[in-house]
């Protein structure tokens, strides 16, 4: 008898790690697909916000230059930094929600909720400090090579200020990774069978506009985060909100774009990669 529980107890840790493997894969393979257009959406949106530069130009002019010099963009920090904060973000959903299902835990949609905020949200901070920084404090030429000069002057540090900065980065981001990995998968679930009964149908519709939707609160945070980080020193609240609002139709219609591949496009190729690798391990 114990010997039998003995190997259903390896049986079990096997297919455990199979899946987690299995999880791990999936979230590389979209991490990778999603890095290429979200680098070059939120170097754009950077720089329009903190330098006033076209958006339209900017990710005309890095989409360009990707093209032409594409291992000069794969191997740079800003792709490397994109690809790190997504494929942890989705290997962590994923190991979570197998985790969970393992161990038949009630409440694995809110640990995966909780365990994905809490890596998401930091990295996503980190990036935008390294962005800001990269892009925020040097202007971009136009050339395609994209290639970095003129600095501009240093930004001047304050603590307080700063903190504010990060802790609005965090709620920015805590709202965008729960419209994706919660309220979606929920809302999906009763869509009447009256408008689809196709059953990859429901998780796509939610998952390409909830996310979207996210934005619009998520975009006004966004810009009065950037505009703290970049004037650490005293400005009245109602010129920072004036000011940081100044681009909020333009900048909400582009994190709307850009949150179609990195969390709608993104989260259904990391799905059906998943399921399609669990299924693998079954067969």
């Amino acid at each position: 008898m114990e010997q039998r529980s003995n190997k259903h107890q390896n049986k079990w840790e096997r297919s455990l790690l199979g899946r987690l493997t299995a999880d791990i894969g999936a979230a590389t393979v979209s991490a990778t697909l999603v890095a290429p257009a979200v680098t070059i959406i939120d170097r754009a949106l950077v720089e329009k916000s903190l330098l006033n530069q076209s958006l339209l130009r900017g990710l005309r002019n890095h989409a360009t230059a990707a093209l032409k010099h594409p291992a000069r963009f794969v191997f740079q920090l800003p792709f490397g930094i994109i690809w790190a904060l997504y494929a942890a973000t989705f290997t962590v959903a994923n190991g979570t929600d197998t985790i969970g299902n393992a161990m038949s835990a009630s409440s694995t949609g809110m640990i995966t909720f909780l365990s994905t905020t809490a890596v998401n949200v930091p990295l996503g901070v980190w990036k935008d400090m390294r962005f800001a920084k990269i892009f925020g404090t040097r202007a971009a030429p136009v050339a395609a090579a994209g290639a970095l000069d003129v600095a501009r002057p240093a930004i001047v540090q304050n603590r307080a200020v700063a903190r504010a900065a990060t802790a609005i980065f965090l709620l920015r981001d805590s709202v965008t990774i729960f419209g994706s990995f919660t309220l979606a998968p929920k809302l999906s679930e009763i869509i009447p069978d009256s408008l689809t009964t196709h059953p990859h149908a429901k998780p796509v519709i939610t998952q390409l506009t909830v996310p979207v939707l996210t934005q619009l609160v998520a975009t006004p945070l966004h810009l009065l985060g950037l505009d703290l980080y970049m004037r650490q020193h005293t400005v009245p609240l109602v010129d920072r909100v004036k000011r940081s609002q100044q681009y909020l139709a333009s900048t909400t219609v582009t994190r709307c774009i850009r949150i179609i591949p990195a969390f709608g496009f993104g989260c259904l190729a990391n799905l059906e990669l998943r399921s399609m690798f669990h299924e693998k391990l079954n067969s």
